[in-house]
């Protein structure tokens, strides 16, 4: 994921007082420190944090977390959405040597972007340690077809995703945080002072 933000220092001290990540650049990316950083925890880095600028982002877009989905071919993954009813926002596009990206809003209203690695392949924490994003909620009006979506037409496994019907709130994904080693029995909304919403576990 990725956390769209346009003061990328006050965003970082309010996921460090929230969650105890660190947000600093990361000295192996080619990226300006004055647009993009990394989140880490325990050693691992977790998320990603990118400015709000105008040469890339529409001015008054507010600040938003971004959901990449891993595949084999981007540009593939991109037809197959776009055959089966999601809006293109941005066309299979290559960063630099990091990877390839696509951008769609799938037939349910959720953003999602997916992403082809190149030489960077995706964040290194263990999967479901606490403090740590793990599984992904995708909400919207009709769940069942929004899992046939991604699992059928784009073969997209998704076995960390969980559908459901949506709330008051769009349609979307949202990351699942889970903060200690027991099992969750409810999950609890959570909206940092920046507008950024996560879900802890």
């Amino acid at each position: 994921m990725d956390i769209k933000t346009p003061d990328l220092d006050t965003t970082g001290r309010e996921l460090g007082a929230a969650l105890d990540w660190e947000c600093l650049p990361d000295p192996d990316d080619h990226r300006d420190a004055a647009t993009a950083r990394k989140a880490r925890f325990s050693g691992h880095w977790v998320a990603g944090l990118s400015a709000l600028d105008g040469e890339v982002h529409p001015d008054g877009t507010p600040p938003h977390v971004s959901y990449y989905l891993q595949v084999h071919d981007t540009r593939e993954t991109h037809r197959r959405a776009v055959a089966a009813g999601a809006a293109s926002v941005v066309p299979p596009s290559s960063i630099a040597d990091l990877g390839e990206l696509a951008t769609v809003v799938d037939p349910f209203g959720a953003a999602v972007s997916f992403w082809q690695p190149g030489r960077f392949a995706g964040w290194s924490h263990p999967p479901g340690s606490p403090g740590t994003p793990g599984r992904m909620l995708h909400t919207s009006t009709t769940p069942s077809a929004a899992a046939r979506f991604y699992r059928e037409y784009l073969g997209v496994a998704l076995s960390w995703a969980t559908f459901r019907a949506k709330g008051a709130g769009p349609p979307g994904w949202t990351t699942v945080i889970r903060m200690s080693e027991r099992a969750p029995t409810a999950l609890t909304p959570v909206r940092l002072p920046s507008g950024h919403a996560f879900l802890f576990a």
